[in-house]
């Protein structure tokens, strides 16, 4: 009962602080003045009209998108001058400055947009909150477009995160630049977003990746700075914002099956089944326009045998997104995804002799379960100085285990947010919020707890000729069980400098904060040979962040198309860490350890040449993770940490082919937790990772082709300790559009 009033009087609160902008800010509404801009946006090389382009007056929540013949139409704008930009995905983004408008007097543009191979986004949204060129990020971002995705047919957006410079994965939880390591997936400091909306279970706060409909993401963006100011707990170490797409103006089907085939295991000894593993993922999806209105429905069917004895997995998972559009002013848009699953459940292998089979007695150890997401947009812009969003979202999420060690478990998440984005003037803008968030959960492993949040967030940006300087902050309260668990300030302060169009200087300061998770404060379990206790006394962690960064970006230089040079130095300091600490008995808890700092440097490199024939993309991240004590003195490596980083890939575009060769390298861990390396028996050995990828695809009329080996060379590793990593699987991916 005191969390529906709570809940009630928040949206209350809400609906007050909605009404007062309005009433305060009244005098700027649409109906002042029948001013307009229209005009055509194309393809600069072929002439042809591009549907669905990104059309902004910058500096403002003001905006369009373009017809199916490329048409647009801006009307209600104030006379004066406005700069806007026009951006769209596999295009190089185009701002066309100083555009003069005056009452009653129609403005008509015409617009080019050049091809860019390289199709990775040039404006992100996530590090400030609201549109903004890359080159003007206060962070380090980097982002992926759909034709990445695409040309690796990836079914789990996991597979494609883990090929971004500073961003790795064990067992399929997050890492940027090394905060999370391994946390037996009961707590991330990485948030997901999925469209600006947190994807954290409610429960271990880790992430459910087979939710996210990969086939219908727009693009993905990584903030790799500390991001706790603006998004709360889990966000110290970075954000992953996935953006699922708006469907096209023309009607569109889709229909594609990708089928897998696993190698044996290059030594005899290890062979445990007499036939290759398969895999299966048949989708089928459909989009169309609706009037102004928009929608797309994705059925997907996964059948998959894994590698490991263990590692099988059936799903059926059903996604939809509806947009609407009513005018210049509102919007809206609401997304659900249902998925069923069955899976294999296994800690660690059988033996070194049997790494890909089960323990004794658990070869029938599974999951089984159904995760439900709805999330709604609903945007209001009331004049081209300010727009109020607001978003609510509902997660629930049902498991059972069978096996050895019979569980459940049954969550529920509430989320609701509402944001304010005000341009006082054309050099000064604020984005206000306030944000409640409800869990639940009744697990036999967690017990029957509940938590909820409140926070308020404020971000300020002030342009100075070419600077921009931002700052934020937060601040949240938790409770957990009734009782307050804590009440956090998260400020942060950022300053970027855009000497000229192609590059840009960033440095900034923050606060970041986590709030252990249920999971961490109230797992009893044993699986296999280990045991978790709870520790309910744990307490919130903080960082304080700092990076400075340096991104270069441009285009026709000599035979290069376009050419991206990103590197950043950073430096995070944390205090009262969580990770899971074994005893001398195996016993594992979540303590807060003394302190723990990590430093390190990133180097990024992006490139397309010749008429966009060839492209290649390379990072390097190199990182120091070290736990100190309260007066910083080095105790020890933090585990479960990659030292060096570094991936490559190369893709040549040629007669409607499409080739490329990707490489992974992950220096050996220097320190983990469960079992130490012998060195006179070899048990428990560790060794770097060296992975090599290739595909080569083509289209015609219709139809896309695409053929792909991953880990070529059949190369064995680990990185959770007694859990060896994917082998060799050569796909066939046909997919029809029409």
């Amino acid at each position: 009962m005191d969390n529906y009033f709570c809940k009630s009087r928040f949206l209350k609160w809400i609906s007050f602080v909605q009404i007062l902008l309005l009433i305060l800010l009244g005098s700027h509404s649409y109906a002042q003045t029948n001013s307009q801009i229209k005009g055509h946006v194309f393809d600069h090389k072929t002439g042809d009209g591009l549907p669905g382009v990104n059309i902004q007056i910058r500096g403002s929540s003001f905006g369009t998108t373009s017809d199916l013949e490329g048409y647009f139409l801006l009307t209600g704008m104030a006379p004066g001058e406005y700069d806007i930009s026009f951006t769209m995905m596999g295009y190089a983004p185009y701002v066309e400055k100083n555009i003069g408008v005056a009452h009653d007097v129609p403005v008509d543009l015409s617009v080019g947009l050049k091809a860019n191979v390289l199709a990775s986004p040039q404006v992100v949204v996530t590090s400030s909150r609201k549109a903004q060129d890359i080159l003007e990020s206060p962070f380090s971002v980097s982002a992926i477009g759909p034709r990445e995705i695409q040309a690796k047919a990836v079914v789990n957006m996991i597979d494609i995160l883990s090929y971004e410079s500073g961003v790795s994965t064990v067992k399929g939880q997050l890492n940027i630049r090394g905060t999370s390591g391994y946390t037996m997936g009961a707590g991330s400091r990485s948030l997901l977003l999925l469209d600006g909306i947190p994807m954290l279970g409610s429960a271990a706060g880790n992430v459910t990746w087979a939710t996210i409909p990969t086939s219908e993401v727009d693009r993905v963006e990584i903030v790799k700075s500390g991001g706790s100011a603006l998004y709360g707990s889990s966000a110290m170490g970075g954000v992953v914002n996935i953006i699922t797409r708006n469907a096209p103006h023309k009607p569109e089907t889709r229909i594609s099956t990708k089928i897998g085939v696993y190698s044996h295991p290059r030594v005899d000894e290890w062979r445990w089944r007499d036939s290759r593993g398969l895999l299966y993922n048949t989708e089928i999806s459909h989009s169309r326009s609706i009037g102004n209105h928009a929608a797309w429905i994705r059925v997907q069917k996964r059948s998959d045998d894994g590698f490991m004895e263990l590692n099988w997995e059936e799903a059926v998972n059903i996604s939809a997104k509806l947009k609407l559009n009513f005018g210049n002013a509102h919007s809206a848009a609401f997304f659900v995804n249902v998925l069923d699953d069955k899976a294999g459940l296994t800690s660690i292998w059988k033996s070194s002799a049997n790494p890909f089979e089960a323990p004794e007695g658990s070869s029938r150890d599974g999951t089984q379960g159904r995760k439900v997401v709805l999330n709604s947009h609903y945007n209001y812009v009331y004049s081209p100085d300010l727009a109020i969003k607001t978003k609510t979202s509902a997660y629930w999420n049902e498991w059972t285990s069978f096996g050895v060690d019979p569980d459940y478990s049954n969550e529920n998440r509430f989320y609701e947010e509402v944001q304010a984005s005000k341009s006082w003037t054309s050099s000064l803008t604020s984005i206000f919020g306030l944000t409640l968030q409800q869990n639940n959960v009744n697990a036999q492993i967690f017990g029957d707890h509940n938590s909820s949040s409140f926070a308020t967030f404020l971000l300020v940006e002030k342009k100075l000729r070419q600077f921009t300087l931002s700052a934020g902050s937060r601040w949240e309260a938790y409770q957990v069980d009734g009782e307050r668990q804590d009440e956090v300030f998260t400020p942060q302060l950022a300053l970027n400098w855009k000497p000229s169009p192609w590059l840009g200087l960033r440095i900034s300061t923050g606060k970041g904060f986590r709030v252990p998770t249920v999971a961490e404060m109230f797992t009893s379990a044993r699986r296999s040979i280990f045991t978790v206790e709870p520790n309910p006394d744990l307490t919130s962690e903080t960082s304080i962040n700092r990076e400075f960064g340096i991104t270069l970006l441009a285009g026709q230089l000599g035979v290069l198309d376009l050419f991206k040079l990103d590197a950043a130095i950073f430096h995070n300091k944390f205090k009262d860490f969580i990770e899971p600490i074994p005893n001398s008995d195996a016993v594992i808890h979540f303590t807060n350890i003394a302190d723990a700092r990590i430093m390190g440097l990133e180097l990024g490199l992006g490139l397309s040449a010749f008429n966009n024939l060839i492209d290649y993309k390379s990072a390097f991240t190199i990182l120091d993770p070290m736990e100190t004590n309260s007066e910083g003195e080095i105790i020890d490596t933090l585990s479960y940490r990659h030292r060096y980083h570094w991936i490559s890939s190369l893709g040549m575009h040629y007669w409607g082919m499409d080739a490329s060769i990707e490489y992974r390298y992950l220096s050996r861990m220097e320190s983990v937790e469960l079992f130490q390396e012998n060195n006179l028996t070899g048990a428990d050995a560790r060794v770097p990772v060296h992975i090599v990828n290739a595909g080569i695809g083509s289209s015609y009329q219709d139809w896309h082709f695409l053929m792909r080996v991953e880990n070529v060379f059949q190369y064995y590793y680990t990185q959770l300790e007694r859990n060896i990593e994917e082998e060799r699987i050569a796909t066939f991916t046909i997919e029809r559009r029409f």
